[in-house]
């Protein structure tokens, strides 16, 4: 690695010195090139998206406790749209078809009738705890949930190693050891705290055993991340450091915990005029928090509903009143761009990175001008700031989006890169996750004494020595004029992508914060008026005190 480090730094020093002192490296990184990759595919999935037309129901019930609810439309199997904006596989549209006449039809009906409930069924589910924390685990909450890039939670949860409040923070472990894990003591020292003392002597005083339980993966490294003393908000440092404390915290009560134990409630309804159920509604109720006492976030995960809600609420017969229901024209829309926390588990689960270096490799896709970080919006996010220096009349930035700049996505470009490549030597693989896949798995191989570790290294030497010349040999003048062409400013790319539909439409805010009070002495509240020329001279100046006195 300082190898490679100082060989770069000689590099850009001499082209500096013979072009210009602005002259940039752009680099290749066996990992950092296809972490690029897959913001890179993204990126092609919104650019060659056809959206299609669509339209959505929206319904409203009012339940026998006079709350609300929303209904789901059943919609036929050959008319169902794919939710193509969350990427998610087997997942559809509530309540949306293809179908214009269909839910105009539905809709006919629906304003002239009420629902009536056909069939209630109940099912009760269990919950898991989480396992042991690791590194990934970690880096995936903090990106996702606390708003932070995967280096600064890195380097918060280093800071909190070495003041001693958590464990050693670089593992891929997630199962506890079973004879050398002290659970109880770890426990004691929480149950003062004000945030989770309950939980924790709670835990105490239910488990029966010392032991830990039997879950997870052990991969031969650290122990899972947990707390190893209690603290508080201004023993760790308070903002990011007391978010990253409190998440090990809770995932470690949450992981001793029991299981968490819901009913889910699914009613299916018809219209009055009809036999045939045409809506259905999903209620989740909890009938013992286990370890969501901990981990109050998976509630909302597997939505359920909040405060106590009645089992048998819904029963069949019952006639509701249809509070809402209308119909909206749609179009699908492209995916989102990956997050960093999405990037982090691709990487993962392509065995991209070690649990030491996958923060540092995201982190240099984005420093190094490969990628951009914006909100949901497709607006740049704003480098944090202590609470005194935030501007109040901001909108709040949700997402941490990475949008390939049109350096990144020219680079690989210039390496023919191609999400499914199925020859065995061209320079397109070298930007393709499976080869650093198949390296780290003869990695395995040798640490299992299968290979020979100088056989391996000198075919990979020589592997990547072809794929470069070949590279080298296919950058012609017209290939790299081509990669200049195609670079443009972030702003206008962002432009670009907005008109794609890539991003979430902005949200206007009122401005509160730039009206204007009215000028006393005026009793329509307008802008008093001054005389003509009076903004030429201000009355501070000699020039301006020698007329104003002149003309008294």
């Amino acid at each position: 690695m300082l190898q490679s480090r100082l060989l770069t730094w000689r590099c850009v020093n001499i082209a500096r010195q013979r072009f210009s002192s602005s002259t940039r490296m752009i680099s290749y990184g066996p990992c950092q090139t296809p972490a690029l990759s897959f913001c890179v595919d993204r990126l092609r999935e919104i650019e060659t998206f056809v959206a299609k037309r669509y339209w959505k129901i929206d319904a409203q019930v009012k339940l026998p406790d006079g709350s609300k609810a929303e209904l789901k439309w059943r919609v036929p199997t050959n008319d169902t749209v794919i939710d193509t904006r969350n990427k998610r596989e087997g997942v559809y549209e509530e309540g949306a078809t293809f179908s214009q006449q269909a839910a105009k039809e539905l809709i006919g009906r629906a304003k002239a009738a009420d629902v009536v409930v056909k069939e209630v069924t109940r099912t009760s589910e269990s919950i898991k705890p989480p396992v042991g924390l690791n590194t990934v685990a970690l880096l995936e909450a903090g990106s996702k949930a606390m708003g932070m890039s995967p280096k600064s939670v890195m380097s918060i949860a280093e800071k909190l190693y070495s003041a001693g409040f958590i464990s050693y923070p670089r593992t891929e472990t997630t199962r506890y050891d079973p004879n050398g894990f002290d659970a109880r003591s770890l426990l004691r020292e929480h149950c003062s705290s004000k945030e989770w003392g309950k939980c924790a002597s709670y835990l105490l005083r239910t488990r029966k055993t010392n032991k830990p339980p039997n879950r997870g993966k052990d991969c031969g490294d650290h122990p899972p991340i947990t707390p190893l003393k209690a603290a508080n908000r201004g023993n760790v440092g308070g903002g990011a450091a007391w978010r990253v404390y409190e998440y090990v915290v809770r995932n470690f009560l949450g992981s001793l915990h029991n299981d968490l134990q819901i009913t889910r409630t699914k009613a299916l309804l018809a219209l009055s005029d009809s036999d045939e159920a045409e809506f259905d509604i999903e209620l989740v109720t909890v009938d013992s928090l286990g370890f969501a006492d901990a981990c109050r976030w998976v509630l909302r995960d597997v939505g359920a509903v909040q405060g106590k809600v009645d089992r048998d609420l819904l029963q069949e017969g019952q006639r509701l009143k249809l509070e809402k229901v209308g119909i909206e024209e749609k179009e699908t829309m492209p995916p989102r761009f990956l997050q960093e926390y999405e990037l982090i588990r691709l990487m993962d689960l392509n065995r991209i990175g070690t649990d030491a270096s996958m923060a540092v490799h995201v982190s240099n896709i984005v420093d190094r001008g490969y990628v951009i970080l914006c909100d949901e919006t497709g607006v740049m996010l704003r480098p944090p700031r202590p609470p005194s220096q935030r501007k109040n009349n901001l909108p709040r930035q949700v997402g941490r989006y990475m949008v390939p700049t049109p350096l990144g996505s020219n680079l690989l470009e210039l390496f023919g890169h191609e999400e499914d490549a199925t020859e065995t030597e061209s320079p397109a693989l070298l930007s393709h996750p499976s080869i650093r896949r198949q390296m780290e798995q003869e990695v395995k191989e040798i640490a299992m004494e299968n290979i020979e570790k100088e056989f391996c290294l000198n075919k990979n030497l020589e592997w990547f020595e072809k794929r470069y010349t070949e590279l080298e040999e296919s950058l012609t003048y017209e290939r790299v004029g081509q990669f200049g062409m195609g670079l443009r400013s972030s702003n206008d790319y962002l432009r670009y992508l907005a008109k794609l539909g890539a991003f979430e439409p902005k949200v206007k805010l009122p401005n509160k914060g730039n009206q204007r009070k009215p000028t006393q002495g005026n009793k329509h509240g307008g802008v008093k008026k001054h005389k003509a020329n009076s903004h030429k001279h201000k009355k501070g100046t000699n020039k301006g005190r020698a007329i104003y006195k002149a003309k008294k």
